[in-house]
């Protein structure tokens, strides 16, 4: 063979070696009977050491075991004639909580199990990663997860765990490389190890769960709510509100509420609403932080302490609660001034007026009320629906079962004592509230 054509061959070999097209399977092209080499680190923010990670690719498998400081080194082989060829799926279990992570290579080289690769991962393939692991479709994989894919499932998340963890400085989740801490030397993590502290520290397993399930769900970068943000409440799978974040941030939505939520009134009578609130951690108000306003310039009149004088003239007016710190939060009470009111006067009230619920889970919704004196009964006299008839169910005694999607529905409990006295609650079924 003449030089010059050697060297045309060298040239267009070292050109084969270098495309990878999109960044999917194309990088994992390697010559008959080549293995893959994968490296990097298992670490929560510490060092997961001595665990087996595995690796499944598109030909051939791995394991190693990684050392004290969570680093690994592995040899993916056909144990054949054929070569290794990516992608590759990885796992790892975390001894400390029994938590698997995952991770996917596209090119080979670096590759991390982390927290985050877990919620990279999650996000590119849309459904658990266990799931992924144990029957991995290559084709799939390989069509899905790319660079472009990757980078803006990354700017995805890293927007969503923002308030918790800074990793924008993380070029990427996959293959940056990490030097995680080792016990009896915390401080001895990179900034990435330091962005997994924060992560665990912001993120315990209660809300790690659910945060994933929303990186499966949601349909767009829109529908992921940015954890920690005030007012965000993450849901858990039976209905009961989880802390969108850690210490030192307020993750409660400010809320208010009113009560009573219905009353029947006489012309003239008087009676005082009390509104219910939660304040910021560490926040003190010299005086409750309410506005109060009758909404119907005919409706009565209501003094800056909730005492309400209904008008002489019979109808249905209503009081409305308004934060003055937080001026969009707002409940409404419903006033039924009646000229043939009994002589008490019948209220009805619910806890809260906005319940937020994963699709297809339950809660038990509770309503208070008073009676007639002298009067008893043999259950509650109230009664429960649901306006919609696609959005969910309830039983008379108030167990709501929301329906298999998302949306706003609204549940009614009525008195059926005294039927004009109602509330309607907003039903928010959705994976996270915002």
């Amino acid at each position: 063979m003449k030089p010059h054509n050697l060297l045309g061959l060298c040239t267009m070999a070292a050109m084969l070696a270098a495309c990878g097209g999109n960044g999917s399977v194309g990088a994992g092209i390697s010559t008959p009977g080549a293995s893959l080499a994968l490296r990097g680190t298992a670490a929560t923010g510490m060092a997961i050491s001595g665990a087996t990670v595995s690796a499944k690719c598109r030909a051939g498998n791995g394991t190693a075991k990684t050392a004290a400081d969570g680093s690994f080194e592995m040899t993916v082989s056909t144990g054949s004639s054929t070569a290794a060829a990516l992608p590759c799926v990885l796992e790892v279990t975390n001894a400390a909580d029994s938590r698997k992570l995952h991770a996917i290579s596209i090119n080979g080289g670096v590759i991390n199990l982390t927290p985050l690769t877990e919620m990279l991962s999650t996000r590119l393939m849309r459904t658990s990663m266990s799931t992924v692991f144990s029957t991995p479709d290559v084709d799939a994989i390989a069509r899905t997860v790319t660079v472009n894919s990757s980078r803006a499932a990354q700017i995805e998340i890293t927007q969503a765990i923002s308030m918790m963890a800074d990793t924008s400085k993380i070029d990427d989740f996959f293959t940056t490389p990490l030097k995680a801490a080792v016990p009896g030397s915390a401080g001895t993590g990179d900034a990435q190890d330091k962005a997994l502290d924060n992560l665990k520290l912001n993120m315990d397993g209660k809300l790690f769960d659910p945060f994933l399930l929303m990186l499966t769900k949601a349909a767009s970068s829109k529908d992921i709510v940015t954890l920690g943000q005030p007012g965000c409440v993450l849901t858990g799978l039976n209905g009961l509100p989880l802390p969108c974040s850690g210490p030192g941030i307020w993750v409660n939505a400010p809320k208010i509420n009113i009560t009573p939520g219905a009353v029947l009134m006489a012309p003239g009578g008087k009676l005082t609403f009390s509104a219910e609130m939660n304040y910021p951690p560490n926040v003190n108000y010299v005086r409750q932080p309410v506005k109060w306003v009758v909404l119907e310039p005919e409706g009565g009149s209501i003094t800056i302490n909730g005492e309400y004088s209904a008008p002489a003239k019979a109808g249905t007016y209503h009081v409305q609660a308004q934060r003055e710190d937080y001026p969009t939060v707002a409940v409404n009470a419903t006033v039924v001034v009646d000229n043939s009111s009994p002589n008490f006067v019948p209220v009805l009230s619910v806890p809260g007026r906005l319940i937020t619920l994963m699709p297809g889970s339950s809660i038990g919704l509770t309503a208070d009320n008073n009676y007639p004196p002298n009067v008893t009964y043999i259950r509650q006299p109230v009664t429960w629906s649901v306006v919609e008839a696609d959005g969910g169910s309830i039983t008379p005694l108030g167990l709501y079962t929301a329906p298999q999607k998302s949306g706003v529905f609204h549940v009614v409990v009525k008195r059926d004592d005294y039927p004009n006295l109602f509330i309607t609650l907003d039903i928010n079924v959705i994976y996270l509230e915002n």
